[in-house]
């Protein structure tokens, strides 16, 4: 088979697998790889209409309690003084004014660390708080925009070291802190969406392409984002989260596998996927590989292999 017929076929394949997928995973896509898969609870609802136009494009749904955790990592908790972007779309469909759709905040009775966003009232829009360790005092309180509900807003967190920015749908809401100053980073609790820990001011709604970055995104960056989840261009939106370096990126996509050749005499391949990616020479008999992404089959490879992907 022809190496174009090939990667064809992967694309296929991973969409026909992908119908009756069970919801257990939120793959990573950034650069930190499968230490940044999310474990989803067994209420969270998979493959709903996404934030971004071209098809496919899904996210995922929550309600009390459910959500979806990253186990707690460095990378994403970089040192106080050091920037960092998070950035996600939320479509709620109710609030109560104290919803948190994404966070890394350790709470609770204890001096809370970490950050995260809530959804406030439709014309209170949304709100960003980073923690300061003293207490439950917040160092860092950003409201602004709008949080309209059965609708997508794209919202975005920038903190360069020393100060926070806020924006929402595309634009610097350029809200006015009203806390007290100071940052202090949260140093074991997990990365969560659609609830805190335990289900805690769990949302109601679908949360999508949640993305995190080592570095302070700049305003045009964001712009060029939120301008590009409209683009009738395949891959669009996606293309520029990777160049932008994200190292944390939540697509709520079901599996994929996407074939590349790299060499044509002998015929090379690259597999790149999300799930568990399965072989076949057939069509009929299908092996589970117990390998990681990027994924290379021994050269030289037989005329016809296929791939897909699942959970």
């Amino acid at each position: 088979m022809k190496a174009a017929s090939l990667i064809h076929f992967a694309s296929l394949a991973a969409g026909i697998q992908m119908v009756s997928a069970v919801p257990t995973t939120s793959y990573n896509t950034g650069t930190l790889g499968t230490v940044g898969d999310g474990a989803n609870s067994t209420g969270v609802v998979v493959d709903q209409p996404g934030a971004i136009s071209t098809y496919p494009d899904y996210s995922s749904s929550y309600a009390s309690p459910e959500n979806t955790t990253v186990p707690f990592r460095p990378e994403l908790n970089p040192a106080a003084a050091s920037p960092f972007t998070v950035e996600f779309w939320a479509k709620p469909t109710a609030s109560d004014g104290d919803d948190a759709p994404v966070s890394n905040r350790l709470g609770g009775n204890v001096n809370r660390t970490g950050w995260v966003f809530f959804q406030r009232a439709a014309a209170t829009g949304w709100n960003f708080r980073m923690y300061n360790g003293n207490g439950t005092a917040v160092g860092w309180d950003l409201t602004g925009g709008t949080a309209t509900l059965n609708a997508w807003s794209h919202v975005v967190a920038v903190w360069n070291g020393s100060s926070a920015q806020l924006y929402v749908n595309g634009v610097n809401t350029n809200a006015s802190n009203t806390g007290a100053g100071g940052y202090n980073v949260n140093v074991t609790e997990s990365f969560y969406l659609g609830a805190l820990l335990n289900g805690g001011s769990p949302s109601t709604g679908s949360v999508d392409e949640v993305a995190f970055y080592p570095t302070a995104l700049t305003g045009t960056q964001i712009a060029n984002h939120y301008a590009a989840a409209t683009s009738n261009t395949f891959g669009k939106y996606s293309s520029l989260v990777a160049a932008d370096g994200a190292i944390e990126y939540l697509q709520q996509n079901p599996p994929s596998a996407t074939v590349t050749v790299t060499s044509n005499n002998p015929l090379t391949t690259k597999v790149t996927f999300t799930g568990i990616l399965s072989q076949s020479p057939d069509l009929v008999t299908w092996t589970d590989l117990v390998v990681t992404s990027p994924y290379t089959p021994s050269s030289p490879q037989p005329n016809r292999l296929f791939f897909t992907a699942h959970r």
